[in-house]
């Protein structure tokens, strides 16, 4: 018995082994395959190929269909004026017919006019009224509100009372007006600017002090690059979005100005001729280009597309400052020895020239294109008729040794001068014209190195200037409260040396170009797009 108990208990253990064994086995066998498509998962989603996300494609459909939405479908001004004159036509029609059908006891038949009086005279009927005012009395309401009706009130109705106490004190509003003047309701005009698809001319707000809303946008010139290390001249053009971009490398680039990708339009190499400014004409046909080394000028025509090399007169030397009148007529040049001459426009042929007592470092023609403003190293500025062919009046400009930049602004109140001290004197055209030392209405002393360039923006609200002798020497200047604006440039903002600088014919995008080969963009957003 104690054998068979001993093999028993042997057997016991044995399949308890087996069991725990094949138990072991089986969670092996788990975990592996567990760990296996833990492996698999983490391979495809980490050690795989990275997958982009699916960018949603332009479709024009239904971005015109989300506009017809949204704004409503051109077509419809078109039908609803239609559908606006068929209705006026049968109502005429319906009007004749009544009219032949209501013949008076004498035989006379009633005319269109007096049909139209008796329609002009119908009073318009109150839009809302509330049954159970007509239950509450006078007593009725008074007696709710425990309180007596004030002695010398002729009133009969509750109604009636808190109308005229309401009238008393807060007056007829506007919109309980029944007999309005409809007059401008019936202007066909005004119907189609109400329409979903023409919108009311907006309002432009003032432009307010302190900061400015402004942001820099791609490069105008960063589809080319190759004007030249020093970017001399940026312009817009005075009706397109079109903006030119020229430097010392000889080379002339137009683009077509978006803010986004600035596409070139044309680019055109002149051979060893270092441009030193270009500007468009009035008009915006030609582009007038010069050069310090050369006593020529070339045009590039616009709209044949060819360019004219044109000699200067005998006494000119080169064309490196010059500016062109707003009436288009003539261009201005500084010349040698304080000499300044007059061209025409159309033939480039000498007009005049003047001489002033030192150089002459800077032009500026007034709005109406009847003077010239120089200035120079004398620290004086002349004034120059151009009908008369003579100077009329020197002024003095305060604190100036020698002026090195001038403008005007658009509307011609306002004159800034700058100097290669650093200062900006801002004054009044007025002042300036009546007396020899004219009082600055504000001395700028927010530079300390010499003034290259001075623009106003074409709505006189900002005056801007830079410097091209020191870094991210720009400034910009709110007029009306004659305080610099704080926040553009900024510390991270890298001008460099700006050499030129341009506002938009609406203001909306300024220009300044410099000393590394760009032609910033940047964008006014309290203006328009151009």
């Amino acid at each position: 018995m104690g054998d068979a108990q001993e093999i028993n208990i042997k057997q016991n253990m044995d399949k308890d082994t087996r069991k725990e064994s094949s138990e072991d086995d089986h969670n092996s066998e788990i975990k592996t395959l567990i760990s296996t498509r833990n492996k698999t998962k983490y391979n495809a989603v980490f050690q795989g190929p990275l997958q982009k996300k699916r960018k949603n494609e332009y479709n024009p459909e239904e971005e015109a269909r989300l506009e017809r939405l949204v704004f409503g479908d051109a077509n419809d001004i078109i039908s609803n004026l239609l559908d606006e004159k068929e209705s006026k036509d049968s109502q005429n029609i319906l009007l004749k017919n009544d009219a032949f059908e209501d013949e008076s006891d004498n035989g006379s038949i009633l005319s269109e006019e007096s049909g139209d009086d008796e329609c002009t005279d119908v009073k318009k009927e109150v839009a809302w009224i509330d049954e159970d005012d007509e239950q509450y009395s006078l007593d009725t309401g008074l007696r709710a509100q425990k309180r007596k009706l004030p002695e010398g009130r002729s009133e009969t109705k509750f109604t009636e009372l808190l109308q005229n106490k309401y009238k008393e004190i807060v007056g007829t509003p506007k919109w309980a007006q029944l007999n309005k003047d409809n007059e401008t309701n019936s202007d066909d005009s005004a119907d189609i600017l109400n329409h979903t698809n023409h919108l009311a001319v907006v309002k432009v707000k003032k432009l307010t002090k302190g900061k400015i809303d402004i942001k820099l946008l791609t490069d105008i010139n960063k589809e080319t690059g190759n004007e030249g290390p020093l970017v001399t001249s940026v312009q817009f053009h005075p009706n397109s979005t079109v903006a030119l971009v020229a430097g010392l490398s000889g080379v002339l680039s137009i683009f077509q100005v978006d803010g986004c990708e600035n596409k070139k339009l044309h680019s055109m190499k002149f051979s060893k001729f270092p441009i030193d400014r270009a500007r468009f004409t009035q008009d915006g046909s030609e582009i007038i280009v010069g050069s310090r080394r050369h006593a020529f000028c070339h045009t590039y025509d616009l709209i044949t597309g060819t360019t004219i090399r044109t000699p200067l007169a005998h006494t000119m030397t080169n064309m490196k400052k010059f500016e062109i009148s707003p009436d288009g007529k003539f261009i201005a040049v500084c010349g040698r020895m304080g000499q300044i001459h007059l061209l025409s426009s159309r033939s480039k042929e000498l007009v005049h020239t003047w001489k002033m007592n030192e150089n002459c470092n800077a032009l500026a023609f007034t709005p109406d294109s009847r003077q010239l403003f120089s200035h120079g190293d004398g620290g004086e500025m002349y004034v120059w008729d151009i009908d008369r062919r003579m100077c009329i009046h020197r002024a003095v400009d305060d604190g100036c040794l020698s002026g090195s930049a001038i403008a005007i602004s658009p509307s011609g109140q306002l004159l800034a001068a700058g100097s290669r001290q650093g200062v900006v004197n801002l004054y009044d055209t007025k002042t300036l014209l009546q007396k020899k030392v004219p009082v600055p209405m504000k001395i700028i002393l927010n530079l300390d190195t010499s003034i290259s360039c001075l623009a106003f923006n074409p709505t006189s609200e900002i005056l801007a200037f830079a410097s091209e002798d020191k870094e991210n020497a720009f400034k910009m200047m709110h007029i009306q409260s004659t305080t610099i604006f704080s926040n553009f440039p900024t510390f991270n903002t890298k001008i460099s040396k700006p050499l030129a600088l341009e506002f938009s014919p609406g203001s909306g995008y300024l220009g300044i170009s410099n000393n590394r080969g760009n032609a910033f963009l940047c964008r006014l957003k309290h203006y328009g797009n151009y």
